[in-house]
């Protein structure tokens, strides 16, 4: 793909490599540490009350970054941690856009 539109975007390569280069894989200790605990608050959590721990890993990751879950998922409600659906998500920042907006 970037052989045959090398003509047409010369810099994609360069621009490519930029963008891998802010990437940030999690530390494997960390992460692996937070499975457990990530496991208890998705089995205790009350919005799905299935017991569920399936997406435990997505709970650790978050933990891991300090970062909100963007999901529809309802198991991460009563986590104690953000998670946003695509409606909310959507509101919240045509909310935050049409205040900063509004600012001098």
């Amino acid at each position: 793909m970037i052989a045959h539109n090398s003509g047409r975007f010369p810099y994609a390569p360069a621009h490519a490599e930029a963008l891998i280069a802010l990437l940030e894989a999690p530390s494997p200790r960390l992460y692996n540490s937070l499975m457990p605990e990530a496991a208890v608050a998705l089995r205790h959590a009350p919005a799905s009350r299935n017991g569920s721990v399936k997406d435990a890993h997505i709970l650790a990751l978050a933990w891991t970054f300090d970062a909100d879950i963007w999901s529809h998922d309802r198991d991460f409600a009563g986590t104690g941690w953000p998670s946003w659906s695509s409606a909310n998500l959507a509101a919240a920042l045509s909310t935050e856009a049409g205040a900063s907006a509004a600012q001098p």
